[in-house]
């Protein structure tokens, strides 16, 4: 693998959300990096036994933010995400695919307290030096609960989704199909925010987690 995916995903020992000091959000990754890296860690996806849902992966739609050095994520979409004629699978559960998240010293977190980590599922990545390090991967589905209810759901090992966000109108960076944001940081906390379509938003908190 190149050596860019160590200033990008910053495969080193890091510092706390804290040390964004200067800035309340993640910066985006050059697109060409984003789509590189998003290809071999999507690689690496395929090889999960039993997902919740199939996921075929558009590399070349993959979009990410980072702080270098210190965390990062990426988002590669399914193949044929398209507005306007959603999978039938969003009216059943477990929805209808969405895309890989894929998180570097970023976790889901709920009342202050950050998810377990054999709650998440994590993918093995090789840099150029031969050195193995883990990457934690969230498995996007989207769901229609009701005409108007229509919900993001992040699936780690658990059948029952271990995120479950709601999407509401609001626009997004301009990146599409997907895009994907840290914002909001403060101290070890933040939001994760999802856009389709650069208009449908669905969030939920996040915390830096070292290991």
């Amino acid at each position: 693998m190149k050596k860019l995916l160590l200033p990008v995903l910053a495969l080193y020992a890091c510092a706390a959300f804290a040390a964004v000091s200067l800035q309340d959000k993640l910066d985006p990754i050059e697109p060409e990096k984003a789509r590189e890296i998003g290809k071999k860690l999507a690689e690496a996806a395929a090889k999960i036994e039993n997902p919740q849902v199939k996921i075929d992966p558009d590399a070349d739609q993959a979009v990410g933010v980072h702080y270098p050095e210190k965390a990062g994520a990426i988002l590669v979409p399914c193949k044929g995400v398209k507005e306007g004629n959603p999978d039938p699978a969003v009216q059943t559960d477990p929805g209808a695919p969405l895309g890989y998240l894929f998180l570097y010293h970023i976790t889901p977190s709920s009342n202050g307290k950050p998810a377990d980590a054999d709650k998440l599922r994590t993918v093995s990545v090789t840099d150029d030096k031969g050195n193995e390090h883990r990457i934690a991967v969230l498995l996007l589905a989207v769901r229609q609960v009701s005409e108007d209810d229509w919900r993001l759901y992040a699936y780690g090992q658990d059948k029952k989704p271990l995120v479950d966000a709601a999407f509401s109108e609001n626009s997004g960076p301009g990146t599409q199909p997907v895009a994907v944001e840290v914002k909001e940081i403060q101290d070890r906390h933040g939001k994760l925010v999802v856009t389709v379509f650069d208009k449908y938003q669905a969030s939920f908190p996040v915390e830096h987690r070292e290991e």
